[in-house]
């Protein structure tokens, strides 16, 4: 609070991230302790209680504690996001982001967890409990993202258009729309490419020059035809499949280990999912840079993004294997590489201090 504003937004960002992964292994650690102790604690409790519903206990304790505990860490978080980030957010704005950041992960983990519960005791509702948590997953990522503002307006015009089509049809991609999303009071600065699609932010030609979002939509066009979004979900709900089949299976061996296998399969997922993410986000660089034939342009993009959000340019590599995209230092140093750059360019382009360690 007492650093300036560009001081405390790249140093908040950082706990902000810390801060979702401690959220994550709380709620593992709560279904861990859950298969050790809590249902036979519940049982203990109601014994002594005898006007307390044994059922209606443990899904308070199982379900409500967890939320309600995530609901308020979320709701103080955003509230220093609109601090630290300049968010121009309302009380409403407020609730609604910390209820669907809730939705997904933790509901969603704790739907996972019910569904292997039931297979640990040889029970095949524990299918309809994993779909359910899938499509709690997924109903809450959709609503954070317009409880953030991210807002599709297709546009049949413009810079942005005609050179999105130019650039599909030279890279053989099939692109059927182009949006723009307002940056709005959350201050969304980003680009995203999905199957026939592509969206960008309407602040980036605030930042970009013509050759800089040539890379970004190339960026996204090779998102798109290679439907990395497509590969992400299947291969994520195959590891899932395949613990849970591990689970079924094995679940006489597995009594003693349970806690221990309850986190695994909370981590697993996620971590597999966030892998997959960074080395699709290296592929589509690669794809960018291969259609403009300028990595340092490249570079220069992505600097640019970091510079006008305020993100941090590197991070460390524990905190990197809980995010989507890889840090701006390594992504820079993997296009310098591919691109025949000298590691003094890569580190004039970003600065030498922040890469010196990441370059060969």
């Amino acid at each position: 609070m007492q650093s300036d504003q560009s001081e405390r937004t790249s140093r908040w960002i950082p706990y902000r991230r810390w801060i979702q992964i401690i959220l994550l292994a709380a709620v593992a650690a709560w279904w861990a302790f859950w298969d050790f102790d809590g249902a036979a604690f519940i049982s203990r409790l109601t014994l002594h209680l005898s006007w307390l519903d044994p059922t209606l206990a443990k899904a308070f304790v199982f379900w409500g504690l967890p939320i309600g505990g995530v609901v308020l860490v979320q709701l103080i978080c955003y509230s220093l996001d609109r601090v630290f980030l300049r968010r121009r957010w309302t009380s409403i704005d407020l609730l609604r982001l910390a209820l669907w950041r809730t939705v997904s992960p933790t509901v969603a983990i704790l739907f996972l967890a019910s569904g292997f519960n039931a297979f640990y005791e040889h029970r095949l509702v524990g299918i309809v409990w994993l779909v359910i948590a899938a499509i709690v997953a997924m109903l809450g990522i959709l609503r954070l993202r317009l409880a953030e503002g991210m807002k599709l307006q297709e546009v049949k015009g413009g810079e942005l258009y005609k050179r999105a089509f130019v650039l599909a049809k030279m890279t053989k991609t099939p692109l059927k729309r182009v949006y723009v999303v307002p940056a709005g009071r959350g201050h969304l600065t980003n680009a995203y490419g999905g199957s026939h699609i592509i969206a960008v932010t309407d602040n980036y030609g605030k930042f970009l020059t013509s050759a800089q979002l040539d890379f970004v939509i190339g960026h996204e066009l090779g998102h798109a035809k290679a439907k990395h979004g497509r590969k992400k979900l299947l291969i994520t709900a195959a590891v899932i499949a395949g613990i849970a089949l591990a689970s079924f299976v094995m679940s006489p061996f597995l009594f003693p280990f349970r806690p221990l296998f309850d986190v695994l399969v909370v981590f697993v997922p996620i971590l597999t999912f966030y892998f997959l993410s960074r080395r699709f986000e290296y592929a589509a660089d690669a794809a960018g840079v291969e259609l403009t034939r300028d990595p340092e342009t490249a570079i220069h993009a992505l600097v640019n993004l970091h510079r006008i959000t305020e993100a941090p340019m590197h991070c460390d590599k524990l905190t990197e294997l809980f995010m989507t995209h890889p840090s701006l230092t390594r992504r820079a140093c993997a296009i310098g590489e591919k691109g025949g750059i000298s590691p003094d360019r890569t580190r004039e382009a970003i600065g030498e201090n922040e890469v010196a360690r990441h370059v060969r």
